[in-house]
């Protein structure tokens, strides 16, 4: 990686991701009017982030090694970062909450096994029970399975693209991932409910759920959308950029920034809209993949939202996979003591409370655990870690 300010930005976009994940969740437990409908639609646009920034990130760290000659030493230690990067606190939550429902409750073995292999979102079904859900409370994790889902594709990605170096090349590769990423919305759209009927009869609720959202095969062009981002960023690494340039990617940032705002609004009035119901999810979509490749490259080349690489932005960054695991359990602290239907400064209170509370439990464990775990299998398995986050202590 570059230099510390690059790092760090891209360590404090995930922490944005994670925030805007925690507050559209939180929104719906707080209240059940039309401004939590809305302010819970930044969940879905957070996810997207998410994706497009993994891929964006595992290019710049990992692209080279896998193109170089060595390609098993450069894939045991792609494997091994990555395993020491997801699966420790993954199996610390994932292991107490299954192990106190089996307690309880009881709990399938087959579940088990596809929630501990993270695997759950690659399936649509269990027992005629959607497989993601099979759960409740890890329910949110499917987007740990879809990243698993993108950890192997990712050598392949790399190895099909190495010999990509011209910057037209890429853009029209991005051109050409917008319209494969825009053909299967429709395809699914049209055809989803006689292919999950097909391909799943026992799921008579929430296949086209599946095959939409948690499914990670419509994803994979977001992830794509952030590795093409990634080499067009290296590219311009290495050409002479200048004012016109800078004045350009500005107005395309700030475009951005608006053009992402108005997809969580376009999503709360889609229900009411139902003849253009795929339109709205097809703009959301395409509109969410362009806007943010542009601020990922905005931030990391151009320098603009330099905040994102603050301390405190590196810190939430760096807790933010804990974020992500544990918000689902905290919620009840923000609402001890709350209104039956909590006003709007109550409400804004509370959402910026869960966070808080959040991201603090959050730093707790990535002290405790997630840091500890990670270096510790690396040491044990032999692989050094790359410099994929700013070193703060």
């Amino acid at each position: 990686m570059r230099n510390g300010h690059f790092v760090g930005a891209l360590t404090g976009l995930r922490y944005v991701a994670a925030v805007t994940v925690v507050v559209g969740h939180g929104s719906l437990s707080l209240r059940q009017d039309w401004l939590a409908q809305l302010v819970a639609q930044i969940s879905s646009i957070g996810m997207t982030l998410f994706f497009v920034l993994s891929g964006f990130v595992l290019w710049l760290n990992y692209s080279d090694s896998l193109q170089s000659g060595n390609l098993p030493a450069a894939l045991r230690a792609f494997a091994v970062a990555r395993f020491a990067r997801l699966y420790p606190m993954y199996a610390v939550v994932t292991c107490g909450i299954v192990g106190y429902l089996m307690i309880r409750r009881g709990l399938s073995a087959p579940s088990l096994g596809f929630i501990l292999t993270m695997t759950q979102a690659w399936f649509p079904v269990l027992d005629g029970t959607l497989l993601v859900a099979v759960v409740p409370s890890l329910q949110h994790l499917w987007s740990i399975s879809v990243e698993l889902f993108f950890y192997l594709l990712f050598p392949l990605t790399c190895l099909a693209l190495c010999r990509v170096s011209r910057l037209q090349t890429m853009l029209l590769l991005a051109l050409l991932n917008l319209a494969v990423f825009a053909a299967a919305i429709a395809v699914f759209f049209r055809y989803g409910d006689t292919l999950m009927q097909a391909t799943a009869p026992s799921l008579s609720v929430g296949g086209m759920q599946w095959l939409t959202y948690y499914s990670p095969y419509l994803h994979v062009s977001q992830f794509l959308a952030g590795c093409i981002a990634a080499m067009i960023d290296t590219q311009l690494a290495t050409m002479t950029i200048g004012d016109r340039a800078r004045k350009s990617m500005t107005i395309l940032f700030r475009l951005s920034l608006v053009a992402l705002a108005a997809a969580p609004v376009a999503l709360f009035f889609q229900p009411n809209w139902p003849n253009l119901s795929f339109w709205v999810e097809l703009m959301v979509r395409l509109d969410e993949i362009v806007c943010f490749s542009v601020i990922l490259v905005a931030t990391s080349r151009f320098g603009l939202a330099a905040f994102l690489g603050s301390r405190a932005m590196i810190f939430g960054g760096e807790c933010s996979y804990s974020i992500y695991l544990l918000h689902p359990f905290l919620i009840r602290l923000a609402m001890i003591g709350k209104s039956e239907t909590p006003e709007l400064p109550e409400f804004l209170l509370r959402l910026g409370l869960f966070v808080a509370i959040v991201s603090a439990v959050a730093w707790v464990t990535y002290s405790v655990v997630e840091a500890p775990a990670r270096a510790w299998l690396r040491r044990v398995l032999g692989s050094s870690a790359p410099r994929d986050v700013l070193r703060t202590t």
